[in-house]
């Protein structure tokens, strides 16, 4: 004998009214449900997901008018880095492209700057200088470019102490906490060493890089 409260139970009804009443009552609960994944959903509907994008780093110049496009390439052939560093009284920045040879690997080509980071500022002077950061050590600062095959150094140059070239930084901080480096750079760099035997620009004494452009996530390792 069923009692009075399972014959009017409509859950407990369908195992008594077939698949037809399951599916109808199934359908019911459904609609019942739909307004409410909709209000609790909806936003994410039309959400661009503009934060859920992977970030797409740059870094490119050109090197007498040479395009040195280090994003348009995959790793391990590209590489880069911007690292913020507490440097005795100063803040350090760090920033650097490796391009790496296909046909060559592992020789590379790198350009760099490297300057000490207010953060009241935004245009900075590409010259080579130095910035002391104890009793004992000198921090160099200004554009830099390198070449290398692996670990041994094929040719350096630098910018002039009397270069009129710039570094543009600007840093955003991401709604995720990361933040980002980008902005803009140019200079004229002139060799300091060279290994004219492994060299692919040996007949080149001077660089002028130009249309600089970077925007990279920023490695902060200050102390708070």
């Amino acid at each position: 004998m069923e009692s009075a409260d399972s014959l009017n139970n409509p859950l407990i009804k369908v195992g008594r009214s077939g698949i037809g009443q399951l599916y109808f009552i199934n359908m019911n609960i459904l609609h019942l449900l739909i307004p409410f994944y909709l209000v609790f959903t909806g936003c994410n509907l039309f959400n661009t997901g503009n934060d859920q994008e992977k970030f797409e780093p740059t870094f490119r110049a050109e090197i007498n008018g040479e395009i040195f496009d280090i994003t348009q390439v995959k790793v391990p052939l590209g590489r880069y880095n911007a690292v913020l560093s507490t440097q005795g009284a100063y803040s350090y920045l760090a920033v650097f492209g490796d391009f790496f040879s296909e046909n060559l690997f592992p020789y590379k080509e790198q350009i760099s700057f490297l300057l000490a980071y207010d953060a009241n500022k935004s245009k900075y002077s590409s010259a080579l200088d130095s910035i002391q950061v104890d009793e004992f050590s000198y921090r160099r600062i200004g554009g830099l470019y390198y070449e290398s095959d692996g670990d041994a150094p094929v040719s350096r140059y630098s910018s002039d102490v009397n270069d009129n070239g710039y570094i543009f930084v600007e840093i955003e901080l991401l709604d995720n906490g990361e933040k980002v480096i980008y902005g803009t750079f140019e200079f004229i760099a002139i060799v300091d060493s060279r290994v004219d035997k492994y060299s692919q620009r040996v007949d080149q004494d001077t660089l002028h890089i130009t249309n600089g452009e970077y925007r990279l996530l920023l490695d902060d390792r200050r102390e708070e």
